[in-house]
């Protein structure tokens, strides 16, 4: 063990315990938490408790998570002097020890949700669809059009009289137009907030990921705006910028054809071109193909697919990288980036790993 924490070889904790659990399994849990905080709980709850935790192994893998993440915040703000604090009567109670409780509850409320924001963004609970971190769906649409959903993704279905439209709220979709019916006319479009994309006829994938994915030229991790790209692997799609309406009928001059085998950035009020990644929508069958892209752009991708916090030392991120990673497993796709490049996994906690430079032996 270094003086960081682990370093390659494996992380702490049991093998696979970063792996998403169902949302329905972490509400419950978070729920269990939040109960325990409130003080002690009594015989029939502790064994309630035991017996949840003891029907399924996702049950006890969703408690190992939440209890490495916030276990020190929540003790430190829901400990004996802080509940002791708020149960002496008004006038006895030090405005200095009921702020600083106050204060502590808060923190474990934002905290519950940092970590439930990092199992399943909160901002896309009320989408008709939506994926957890690590996971990825396949979804048929009444038309018979196929999405496929990348990692912590949510679209709404947005089908009317004149068009099929789905709405990308964040993420990446990968769309498989149908044209089962020969009598369907309306045109099949995506919209995002920067603009919409309609198919002609076609597969395509399209990203629009938030600001705390965002990469710089260098490959090193930043926050620059959020734009939405797409990459055509079949036919063609006209792409608009959200200045102009998304209607066919409707003139925009900013309009542009993207063709198969190339890509486009909706940005700004612009529509320019963009150099798609190769086999861009490998992730559907859970591998990410990487052909001579930073580590840092690399390590910012796969951390999509991993709970907690996935960073690059700065002096490594411009490192080039080729290959094939896989998605299901990101331990192993560490792995092998540590084989592909002079860099080693240095695991502070399970919940917080790094790449950093190799030592020297």
């Amino acid at each position: 063990m270094s003086s960081a924490g682990w370093t390659t070889g494996g992380p702490p904790g049991g093998a696979g315990d970063d792996h998403p659990v169902p949302p329905a399994v972490l509400e419950v849990a978070i729920g269990w938490q939040l109960r325990q905080g409130e003080g002690a709980i009594s015989p029939a709850d502790a064994q309630a408790l035991a017996d949840w935790l003891a029907a399924h192994p996702d049950h006890a893998r969703a408690w190992r998570q939440l209890g490495d993440i916030d276990q020190h915040l929540a003790r430190a703000a829901a400990g004996p002097g802080a509940r002791a604090a708020l149960l002496l009567p008004p006038r006895q109670r030090r405005p200095a020890r009921v702020a600083s409780t106050v204060l502590g509850l808060a923190l474990v409320v934002a905290c519950g949700a940092l970590v439930l924001d990092r199992y399943q963004p909160v901002g896309q609970l009320l989408a008709d669809h939506r994926t957890a971190t690590g996971e990825r769906r396949t979804i048929v649409l009444p038309d018979q059009t196929v999405l496929h959903l990348n990692t912590r993704s949510a679209v709404d279905i947005v089908f009317s009289q004149d068009q099929r439209a789905i709405h990308l709220r964040a993420g990446e979709v990968a769309v498989e137009t149908s044209h089962a019916d020969p009598a369907e006319r309306r045109p099949f479009v995506v919209l995002t907030e920067d603009g919409s994309l309609r198919a002609l006829g076609t597969r395509f994938t399209v990203r629009r990921w938030p600001q705390a994915h965002a990469t710089g030229t260098d490959g090193a991790q930043g926050r620059g705006a959020p734009a939405t790209e797409v990459a055509v692997t079949q036919s063609a799609v006209a792409a608009r910028p959200a200045t102009c309406a998304a209607a066919a009928s409707e003139p925009c001059s900013a309009e542009r054809i993207v063709s198969a085998g190339q890509g486009a950035r909706l940005e700004g009020g612009r529509v320019d071109p963009w150099v798609a990644p190769p086999d861009a929508d490998a992730w559907k069958d859970g591998m990410l193909v990487v052909d001579n892209q930073p580590l840092g752009e690399v390590v910012a991708m796969l951390a999509r697919h991993r709970v907690g916090h996935l960073g690059v030392d700065p002096r490594v991120a411009r490192l080039r990288v080729t290959g094939t990673l896989p998605l299901a497993d990101t331990d192993q796709a560490l792995l092998a980036l540590t084989a592909a490049v002079p860099v080693e996994v240095v695991w502070t906690t399970r919940w917080w790993v790094t790449l950093k430079p190799r030592a020297a032996p």
